[in-house]
């Protein structure tokens, strides 16, 4: 398995990836499709030209990607626009001239749990190499179930931070819990983990980010 940084000829790919993923409603009902419906191609484009953005591949092609907003991106979309409509357990103007960022999906075929670790792993690192201090990101609680990063959020010391309620394009009204790390806390709890063999040994150095024309 190869993690890489993503090029504009693998948005293809993530549709493909996107479009293979369930998802679960609070009611036990499931869907095709995943929780990333309102992605396509241009949007996909948008975020490998200018975030931070990985992919995972092994010979049979690309079985997931991960995708980190840097901190001009986050302070121009809807999330941070939002995040006055949010129950906070922190002060959010204390963020606010900070270099923060925002993981914006992690998408992955079954059966990669050992490499999706690796890929957000190196995804985090990268942003916080950047300078960022803090990264922030929602996971959906109703009416649809999307706690596929929570696990690795609560181990890189992440901590639930608030809960927001919204309206999604053909999903209708979500509630999401939003989660925050710190980049010192993630390197200080990075040092005592049992995986930290492990995804040193697949850490990759982004000495110098590529831009795409």
């Amino acid at each position: 398995m190869k993690i890489r940084q993503a090029t504009p000829n693998d948005v293809k790919d993530f549709i493909r990836v996107k479009n293979q993923l369930p998802f679960k409603y609070s009611d036990e009902r499931t869907s095709k499709g995943g929780f990333l419906l309102g992605t396509d191609e241009a949007t996909y484009l948008k975020y490998i030209t200018n975030d931070y953005c990985l992919v995972a591949e092994n010979e049979s092609g690309i079985v997931g990607f991960g995708i980190m907003l840097k901190d001009e991106s986050v302070k121009k979309s809807d999330v941070w626009t939002r995040r006055h409509q949010a129950t906070w357990n922190i002060n959010i103007k204390d963020y606010e001239q900070k270099k923060v960022c925002y993981f914006e999906q992690l998408a992955f075929l079954k059966g990669h749990s050992r490499t999706v670790m690796s890929l957000a792993y190196n995804l985090t690192c990268w942003a916080f190499e950047q300078g960022h201090t803090h990264f922030f990101t929602t996971t959906v609680k109703y009416p649809i179930t999307n706690l596929a990063a929570v696990p690795y959020i609560l181990k890189a010391s992440g901590k639930k931070v608030g809960n927001i309620d919204e309206v999604y394009p053909i999903i209708g009204q979500i509630n999401s819990d939003i989660y925050m790390i710190e980049a010192m806390k993630f390197y200080q709890t990075a040092k005592t983990s049992k995986l930290l063999p492990f995804l040193e040994r697949n850490y990759i150095r982004f000495t110098v980010k590529k831009t795409y024309d």
